[in-house]
């Protein structure tokens, strides 16, 4: 993976009309914590003429308001993942990423919202775009923890139960689902 970098560099240097590289060269930007390097070849990616399969997009859109969030630019984040939902609403990879942030930001009612219109979407797509954390534990985890916090502890219990199913073994939902669970008997 070292000369993984590379060589997309050099590729896109002597291709820039290859639009499948410039999203390559952009994730790995993002990968390597290279943000601003990352938003400026996604930016260039989303101009090409030819970088028209929205699936794409969305995912160097989603690339693009992560790197903005981890610089600290929470909401220029927000409004570019709001133009990844618009670009592949059908992808829960964008709803998750949006609900994950808002989550860390403490906007649990966002949270909430953006979780459940992700489990909303029940039809997998067969593309290297689909991350497989988009269809685990993690979009009913997100959901349990901002309705704990919201108050709706009955919901959050049973999407804890949820998340649970999927990673049995996870400790920190096991945890969850005991916190939970008390607090409903202090009730």
């Amino acid at each position: 993976r070292e000369q993984y970098l590379g060589l997309l560099e050099m590729s896109v240097a002597e291709c820039p009309e290859d639009d499948r590289n410039m999203h390559y060269l952009g994730r790995e930007y993002m990968f390597r914590g290279r943000w601003d390097d990352c938003i400026r070849t996604l930016e260039r990616h989303l101009a090409m003429p030819s970088a028209t399969w929205k699936d794409e997009r969305c995912a160097s859109m989603r690339f693009i308001a992560r790197s903005l969030h981890m610089k600290g630019e929470t909401a220029k984040a927000r409004d570019m993942y709001f133009r990844a939902i618009a670009e592949a609403p059908h992808l829960r990879e964008p709803y998750v990423d949006l609900a994950s942030m808002l989550l860390e930001t403490g906007e649990m009612y966002g949270a909430a919202y953006f979780a459940s219109l992700a489990l909303a979407i029940t039809v997998r797509p067969e593309t290297y775009i689909c991350e497989e954390k988009a269809w685990g534990s993690l979009p009913h985890d997100l959901l349990a923890v901002a309705l704990y916090y919201t108050g709706d502890r009955t919901c959050a219990l049973a999407e804890a139960e949820a998340a649970l199913s999927f990673e049995p073994s996870n400790e920190r939902l096991q945890n969850n689902i005991r916190l939970i669970s008390a607090s409903l008997c202090e009730k």
